[in-house]
C-alpha cells in the first residue's frame, strides 16, 4: 500500500507522456486540406464519411466498439496530419480499421478487411478473387498506408475512448440505465466529429453525460456543479453540446471526389465487369474442352466395338485390335 501513490503517478505520467495529440481550433482551421483548397464543409462531410465505413466495415468484420472507436480516432489524427487531396479516404479508412484491430488485440487479416470494403460496394462476392492482379494491388496498397498512418502517429498510436471514464462517471452520479443507454449512444456519435483531437477523453465524456441527462430529463447536482468534481469546465461541456447538435442537424454524408489518386479502394466495377468476362470466357474454354473430351470418349468406345466385331468375325481379312 506505501506504493501505491507512488505506481498512480507514474501512471499518470506515462499516460500524459503519450495522450499528446489535442489541436487548437486555430490548427483545426488550417489542416492541410484547406491547404490544397478543400473547404470546411467538404472535410466535415469526408470525415463522416470515412468514419461510417469503419463502423460499417467494424460491423462486418464483426470487432468490438473499442475496435471501431479507435479506428476512427486514428482517421481523424491522421487528416489533421495529411490532405483528403493526398489520401484516399476509403484507402485510409480500411488502414485505420485494420492498424486499430492489431491495437486491441482483436486482429482481422488483410483479406477479411478488402472483403468487407469488397461488400460494402455491393459488388458480388463472387467476384472477390484473391488470386487476381487488383487483388495483390489492394493488398499492397493497404499495407503501405496503415505504414503512412504509423509515420503520422510517430508510432505512437495510444487511444483513450471517453467510454471508459463515462461509465465510471455515470456510476458515481448515480444515473439511471436509459440515460446511461443514452450517453453510451453520443459517446459512439461523437467519434464522428474532431472532438477527439480536441479534447481529452474526460471532456467528452463530462459533455455527453450533460447533453443525455438534458435528453432524458434527468436532474444532476449543480450545487457544487457536478462537472468540477471531473476537472471539466461548463464552457468546455457546451461546445461539446454544441458540436453534437450539429452533427445531429447534417444529412447522412456522401463520398466527395477531392482526392487525386483513384476515388475506388475495391474492385470497382470495371474490374468486376473484366473478372466476369474473364470468368465466362474460362467457362466457355472449360466447356469446350469437356466437349472435346467427350467426342474423344466417344471415337474410343466405337473403336473398341469396332475391334470387338471383327475379332468374332468369320472370313478372311479379320482385323486384328
Amino acid at each position: 500500500m506505501i506504493f501505491d501513490p507512488i505506481l498512480q503517478s507514474l501512471s499518470a505520467m506515462v499516460y500524459t507522456a503519450i495522450d499528446t495529440f489535442y489541436l487548437t481550433d486555430k490548427q483545426l482551421k488550417n489542416t492541410p486540406s484547406r491547404k490544397d483548397g478543400i473547404d470546411e464543409a467538404t472535410e466535415i462531410t469526408l470525415r463522416r464519411y470515412g468514419c461510417d465505413l469503419i463502423v460499417e466495415s467494424g460491423i462486418l468484420l464483426k470487432v468490438p466498439q473499442q475496435v471501431m472507436g479507435t479506428g476512427q480516432v486514428l482517421f481523424h489524427r491522421f487528416y489533421c496530419k495529411q490532405s483528403f487531396a493526398c489520401f484516399n479516404v476509403k484507402r485510409v479508412a480500411a488502414s485505420c480499421i485494420w492498424l486499430a484491430s492489431k491495437l486491441e488485440e482483436n486482429i482481422r487479416s488483410v483479406k477479411q478487411v478488402l472483403k468487407a470494403f469488397h461488400k460494402m460496394e455491393n459488388l458480388p462476392i463472387e467476384l472477390f478473387d484473391v488470386s487476381s492482379k487488383k487483388y495483390s494491388e489492394l493488398e499492397t496498397d493497404l499495407k503501405r498506408c496503415e505504414l503512412q498512418v504509423l509515420k503520422e502517429m510517430g508510432y505512437i498510436c495510444h487511444v483513450e475512448l471517453p467510454h471508459k471514464l463515462m461509465t465510471v462517471y455515470l456510476g458515481i452520479l448515480q444515473a439511471p440505465s436509459h440515460m446511461t443507454q443514452e450517453a453510451w449512444n453520443l459517446a459512439n456519435d461523437s467519434l464522428r466529429t474532431t472532438l477527439c483531437v480536441r479534447f481529452k477523453s474526460h471532456v467528452v465524456a463530462c459533455g455527453v453525460i450533460y447533453a443525455a441527462a438534458r435528453r432524458c430529463y434527468v436532474p444532476l447536482p449543480e450545487n457544487p456543479p457536478w462537472w468540477k468534481a471531473f476537472e471539466t469546465s461548463k464552457k468546455e461541456i457546451d461546445e461539446v453540446c454544441r458540436v453534437l447538435a450539429h452533427l445531429y442537424s447534417l444529412p447522412k454524408p456522401q463520398y466527395v471526389h477531392v482526392c487525386k489518386e483513384d476515388g475506388s479502394f475495391t474492385m470497382c466495377l470495371n474490374d468486376a465487369n473484366t473478372m466476369k468476362v474473364s470468368s465466362i470466357i474460362r467457362e466457355i474454354k472449360a466447356e469446350s474442352v469437356s466437349e472435346d473430351e467427350e467426342q474423344r470418349t466417344e471415337r474410343e468406345r466405337e473403336r473398341q466395338k469396332g475391334c470387338k466385331r471383327d475379332r468374332f468375325g468369320k472370313g478372311k481379312g479379320t482385323r486384328r485390335c
